[in-house]
């Protein structure tokens, strides 16, 4: 399967805008990957995230709060022969970024966070309540690296068999 790496930051953004859900790794006190599967928004070289307002993810993110966030799109059955099961692959593009969580507190600023979210989902726009501000955990991921991949291109796609 042919991979490439994909340099142009607005072809890695415009994969990331075809994602619903990213994978955030985070890193268990004894080394081991944490890696849970969440909503997000993008902007501005930052990704917003929310949560509980307590839980494992939380206490992890105390010891270390660096992360690595992995969004991928366009998965495709494909292959090199229709009669080989190892010819078998999926066309996918991915992008991984690595940053560092910072929590927002300030309840003006997690409201116009949480409607960045929410336009990966839907154009409108919601107002907060007060306690519904309160009891989520809202996180910004300034990305520091950003890395994409693009994976077998040059394949037959299964639909063609």
């Amino acid at each position: 399967m042919r991979t490439s790496f994909i340099l142009d930051k607005t072809e890695m953004e415009g994969i990331i805008s075809q994602c619903d859900v990213c994978f955030v790794g985070i890193v268990e006190a004894d080394g081991t990957p944490y890696v849970i599967p969440m909503n997000f928004g993008y902007v501005n070289d930052e990704i917003i995230l929310h949560s509980a307002p307590e839980g494992k993810h939380l206490s992890l993110l105390e010891l270390n709060n660096r992360v690595c966030v992995t969004f991928s799109s366009g998965h495709e059955l494909v292959y090199q022969h229709p009669d080989v099961a190892c010819s078998y692959s999926m066309t996918s593009k991915s992008v991984l970024c690595k940053g560092v969580v910072y929590f927002v507190e300030d309840l003006e600023e997690k409201a116009n966070l949480m409607n960045i979210l929410m336009r990966n989902y839907t154009d409108r726009e919601f107002k907060y309540s007060i306690p519904a501000l309160r009891n989520v955990k809202v996180w910004r991921v300034k990305v520091d690296e950003m890395t994409g991949k693009s994976f077998g291109q040059n394949f037959k796609k299964s639909s063609d068999l």
